[in-house]
């Protein structure tokens, strides 16, 4: 009986007050075993962030010379946060990773492999050479001009080696830039006495860092609980013979900003915030 008493009366209480719950706490008897509840409630968040890293090509200062066209003699960094999300619970899931672009082992061209003594702007022409080189052979075979045997699969295959190294002399004079996309997670658990919280860092050019790097901007977890609401209770008394202890939960908007950029947003029930009470039991 006790027990309908008591959902009956959560039950009401919810509907009631909306942003708020009960939850049992402290020590009871639950079907003979000897519970002590303290309930704790955490957050996760996670923030996906793509990073660039520009790396300037070893013949770039030449590249307007026997090119046409100037390239960044610069190495530059850039990050962006893509996505940021709330949780209410942990994430099974894998954190997410991927890397695309950057240089790759250089298989052309030939001059590196003999044993030649050649400046370096000498080795820049020669790659240039290689690259009109193969755009003259490409357009040969294209055109029919040669490899009349080559065709179908055999074709394809020839097209896509002379781009591959096309592509790698071309990245010696433009540079190559690698991109990378990856999601950090982080729990948190909140005390009463703390709504604000410092994730972790970020800066432009490096993206997330640890909260010890101080001199990058923080990411901050939010906190603002709900007003609780006890007035729709019946309060345990002196005079009551049977008292049960609760929390009364309420819910809290939690919000993640980057200095005063709001990244997301959320609504989880926090029992560090809530109100102990005792409840009379008819």
């Amino acid at each position: 009986m006790k027990n309908i008493f008591v959902t009956v009366l959560m039950l009401c209480f919810a509907g009631a007050v909306s942003a708020q719950s009960l939850t049992r706490a402290g020590f009871y008897m639950d079907n003979g075993q000897a519970v002590l509840s303290n309930p704790k409630s955490s957050v996760t968040v996670s923030v996906t962030v793509e990073k660039s890293h520009f790396v300037p090509g070893e013949f770039a200062r030449y590249a307007q010379k026997m090119l046409g066209v100037r390239a960044s003699l610069t190495e530059h960094k850039e990050s962006k946060i893509l996505s940021s999300a709330i949780y209410d619970k942990q994430i099974t899931t894998p954190l997410q990773k991927s890397v695309v672009g950057g240089g790759e082992q250089t298989i052309l061209p030939a001059f590196r492999a003999d044993n030649r003594a050649l400046s370096v702007e000498q080795q820049a022409q020669a790659a240039a050479d290689m690259i009109f080189s193969l755009r003259r052979h490409r357009k040969e075979l294209i055109t029919g001009d040669a490899g009349e045997n080559v065709f179908g699969a055999g074709l394809r295959s020839a097209l896509n080696q002379i781009a591959a190294m096309e592509q790698q002399c071309l990245d010696m004079f433009y540079g190559t830039t690698t991109t990378t996309v990856e999601e950090y997670r982080y729990t948190i658990t909140p005390t009463a006495e703390e709504k604000n919280y410092v994730v972790c860092r970020y800066r432009d050019e490096e993206g997330i860092l640890p909260v010890s790097e101080l001199s990058a901007e923080p990411l901050m977890l939010v906190f603002t609980p709900a007003q609780v609401d006890t007035s729709k209770l019946p309060l345990a008394t002196v005079k009551d013979k049977v008292v049960r202890e609760y929390i009364v939960v309420p819910t809290c908007s939690v919000e993640l900003l980057l200095g005063t950029q709001t990244l997301c947003k959320g609504e989880v029930s926090i029992p560090q915030y809530g109100t102990s009470v005792s409840l009379s039991v008819k």
